[in-house]
Formats: structure tokens, sequence, C-alpha cells
């Protein structure tokens, strides 16, 4: 797959803009790590010396346990549906629903950054919603 990659050049500015960094940054660092490989990752532009988190960042990533190897690109708009899939999914399931997950993504999708938790459970079935609108691996 060939794939033209731009490092990130934008700053994520505004609380929600941060929350989707955090939520990439988190899936990629502790994740999704069982099931894939990491090949490109640009999370953060540099300012004065220092990383800062930005909107426009992007990984590719290679799906390990299939076995044709396929690659994905993550970026924020793979987030944004993610967490948007995963919110519903989770309402769906009812009492059945992770009650962490689901208090994680209502945050999220609400806007209440101020109280967001999310780990990298979370962040994984993040990503796997976004790319796959399920949740293949566990």
């Amino acid at each position: 797959m060939t794939t033209t990659i731009t490092r990130p050049t934008t700053l994520a500015t505004t609380p929600r803009e941060q929350a989707l960094n955090d939520m990439f940054t988190t899936a990629l660092e502790g994740g999704i790590g069982y099931w894939s490989v990491c090949s490109v990752y640009f999370w953060g532009v540099e300012v004065a010396g220092r990383h800062e988190s930005a909107i426009d960042f992007i990984a590719i990533i290679e799906d390990v346990e299939d076995e044709d190897g396929t690659e994905y690109r993550i970026d924020k708009d793979v987030i944004r549906i993610g967490t948007q899939r995963l919110y519903k999914h989770l309402i769906n399931l009812g009492d059945e629903a992770n009650r962490y997950h689901l208090a994680a993504m209502r945050d999220f999708n609400r806007g209440n950054w101020e109280d967001l938790d999310a780990d990298a459970d979370t962040a994984d079935m993040v990503v796997q919603f976004g790319l796959f609108n399920e949740l293949r691996y566990a």
C-alpha cells in the first residue's frame, strides 16, 4: 500500500481536539499493540523545541491478526467516528455495557472534558469501531 504521509502542522487548540489527540496517542502507545504494528506515527507539532499535541495526527498500522497484513490509516476522523460508534454500541448493550467505557464515551461525546477518563482498552475499542465498525479483537 502506497500512502502519502504529511507530518502534522496544526496544533490542537480546543479541549475537544486535545481529547481526540489523547485518545489517539493512548491507542497507539498502549491500546492496539496486541493486534497491530505501527509503521508511521506522528502525534505532535514541534513548537519552540517542544512537541505539542496536533489535530492532524496520523498513524499507519498493519493488522498482524489479518493473514493479508492489511494496512490502515488512523487519523482524527477514525478517532471521531470510533467514539461515536462505540458510544452507540455501548448504549445498545444496556445493562451489559461496561460502565467505565460507557462513562468515558458519554463524557467524550457530550464534551465533558473535565471528567473524561479513558484508558488503553477504551482507546483500543475506539480505533476498532472507527476502522471496522465492530470490536474484532479483545
